[in-house]
């Protein structure tokens, strides 16, 4: 099933582990888009295009609600979402003393926490806004971004498992779900209508199901009968 959504296994010790080590100078970069992604249910675009003053007030706090505006949104309406998860809200605060740090989007007034309000929250491995690729007649793609998500995919094992971009924001809608949402918040927060939500829960549902499971395994007894009898024949003949 390409595009399905990851099991809490998959997102936390594959795709987070595997992208996040100790050792990896970008690891609070990559764990804040993977969390955007798979539990705020943000689209490479916005990935891109957010700005530090979306999630850090002039005070310097941290907002505990955000509002995408319409002119980076995937349906050109604002999206509202919450920063309440503690992992997500974690990974926010230590990205943005990495950015302070290396000194990076800095601005010499004390306000947002001394960084520049207007710049794009998400640097690249050179510590550079990503950039939005032109596909002609005025429309824009995530490319850099994409290669990104895509790189991170792949290197947690789990393109060849039915996982790819599509799969993030799967996820946010299933723990959404999980975590009280219900199905009109989620087609507010993640812009999808309700009936793409009730097919996304239904994926999910899908990859826990004993009766989806049986279905398969019978398949897979089946092909494997079929097999087996071919080289019966074989040895007959």
């Amino acid at each position: 099933m390409d595009g399905r959504p990851l099991t809490n296994e998959e997102f936390w010790q594959q795709l987070v582990a595997r992208n996040c080590g100790r050792t990896d100078p970008l690891r609070h970069r990559n764990k804040l888009v993977l969390l955007l992604a798979g539990i705020a249910g943000l689209r490479e675009s916005e990935l891109t295009l957010i700005t530090i003053g979306l999630f850090v007030s002039s005070t310097g706090e941290l907002r505990e609600f955000v509002v995408l505006p319409e002119q980076i949104t995937r349906d050109g309406f604002e999206r509202p979402f919450l920063m309440s998860n503690p992992a997500l809200k974690d990974a926010l605060e230590q990205y943005l003393s990495w950015l302070r740090e290396s000194g990076i989007h800095s601005h010499p007034s004390k306000h947002h926490l001394g960084l520049d309000a207007t710049a794009p929250l998400l640097v690249n491995d050179k510590g550079q806004p990503f950039s939005m690729q032109s596909r002609g007649e005025g429309a824009q793609s995530p490319a850099a971004m994409n290669k990104l998500l895509d790189r991170m995919i792949r290197q947690a094992g789990l393109a060849d498992a039915g996982v790819n971009r599509l799969s993030l924001v799967r996820t946010a809608v299933v723990e959404g779900y999980r975590a009280g949402m219900s199905t009109t918040d989620l087609m507010i927060t993640t812009g999808f209508s309700a009936e793409t939500v009730s097919v996304i829960l239904a994926m999910d549902v899908a990859q826990y199901s004993p009766l989806a499971d049986w279905f398969v395994q019978r398949k897979e007894v089946k092909v494997k009968r079929l097999e087996a009898f071919k080289k019966r024949r074989r040895f007959m003949i």
